[in-house]
């Protein structure tokens, strides 16, 4: 799923095709507004039809998107592909998490889950850099077809390997097919019921200024790492040094995750969402003055990695203030509002840019970094101290 090599080169790819910055913008929209339209639905056809099956159709539009960057060249074709490319994104963002805990459930391994789940992420992050990194060399020493023919060629390579995969099924009861359904729309409208009574709740109603909090952070981080590409190749980089550089990005992140798990257990929210977000900002405003392309690589690679550390804290946050009933529904609350958020920012950064340049574009979306510590600080102040729910469902 991490193999892209076209991730650190795409926005210029779609540049020499003469789609506006601004455009561009707007396609990363679209792409986070499918993912969002189409994050519960995948998980309700995950959930009826096998996971194993939600991750194939998730890999066969990623191969239909690669193939179209090679057929087309215009923005409104272009619109089309990557609102699939969001599609295909959330029919594989669950399913894969769902699918391996319910195999650790199987073999009584569930404990295992969060250093295996992070055992994961750094390896993904590892996969992804050096897949970006052969992506600059296939376009500098071949073309930029080359670069989506190996794109659509390991999506399809993906969708073949996930067939071998074990799928753990329930085990059958002695239930009647009509008694299942019943037992079923239960269960969902009360976890509806109690989820909306918890953000009704002072509990519930805390959290909120969090995700915003936290959404404005990413905000200032996530758009970067799609616009950092027009920016170094601004600087003179040629684009296998580009690809390095989001090689290395991806290297520092999985350093990242690795110990996250260390040092958020030593540090609260507060102290991490301060600093990391005290040093974005700093950097932001550093980039922002391009002082020389050492500062800006070193500048950018920070600012793409941190927020592992803010990713980790914020979310076990939220999981010691909620039950367990409702954790995933909580957790799809966050990532609602993250979306909804982050796909605004794309066509706001890109015509930021278009109008202002990048320098002025960056010391906004600063403004915007620090704007989060309100949401942080609201939800620590009205929660007051952590309280981890000691009685969870297991």
């Amino acid at each position: 799923m991490n193999l892209d090599v076209q991730r650190s080169l795409f926005v210029l790819y779609l540049l020499q095709l003469g789609i506006t910055q601004g455009e561009i913008g707007i396609l990363q929209s679209f792409l986070f507004f499918s993912c969002v339209a189409l994050e519960i639905p995948s998980g309700l056809l995950a959930d009826r039809y096998g996971r194993k099956y939600s991750l194939i159709i998730g890999f066969s539009g990623l191969f239909l998107s690669g193939i179209g960057f090679l057929l087309f060249s215009s923005f409104i074709p272009f619109a089309i592909i990557f609102c699939l490319f969001g599609a295909s994104i959330a029919m594989g963002s669950g399913s894969d998490r769902a699918l391996l805990y319910d195999n650790l459930l199987a073999e009584n391994r569930t404990a295992e889950y969060p250093k295996i789940l992070s055992r994961a992420r750094a390896i993904g992050a590892v996969s992804l850099g050096l897949s970006m990194f052969v992506g600059g060399v296939l376009q500098d020493t071949l073309s930029w077809n080359s670069v989506y023919i190996v794109f659509a060629v390991s999506k399809l390579i993906g969708a073949f390997v996930v067939t071998f995969i074990t799928e753990a099924k329930p085990p059958p009861t002695s239930l009647t097919p009509n008694e299942k359904i019943n037992i079923r729309n239960e269960e969902t409208e009360g976890v509806f019921t109690s989820l909306t009574r918890f953000f009704r709740s002072k509990k519930g109603a805390f959290l909120i200024p969090l995700f915003i909090g936290f959404a404005l952070f990413e905000l200032s981080t996530i758009p970067l790492f799609i616009y950092g590409q027009p920016f170094f190749s601004m600087q003179g980089l040629e684009i296998p040094t580009i690809a390095g550089i989001y090689a290395a990005v991806e290297a520092v992140s999985a350093l990242m995750f690795m110990a996250a798990g260390f040092i958020c257990s030593r540090l609260s929210l507060g102290i991490i969402a301060f600093t990391t977000t005290g040093i974005v900002t700093l950097l932001l405003f550093i980039l922002s003055f391009n002082i020389g392309i050492v500062t800006s690589i070193a500048a950018f690679l920070l600012i793409m990695s941190l927020p592992a550390l803010y990713e980790t804290s914020y979310e076990t946050y939220i999981h010691d203030n909620v039950e367990s009933r409702i954790r995933a529904s909580c957790l799809s609350v966050a990532n609602l509002v993250n979306s909804i958020i982050i796909g605004i920012s794309y066509s706001v950064f890109g015509g930021l840019v278009d109008v202002y340049g990048f320098s002025l574009t960056l010391i906004i979306v600063a403004a915007f970094c620090l704007v989060g510590l309100l949401g942080v600080s609201a939800t620590l102040l009205l929660g007051g101290q952590k309280n981890r729910l000691n009685q969870q469902n297991a």
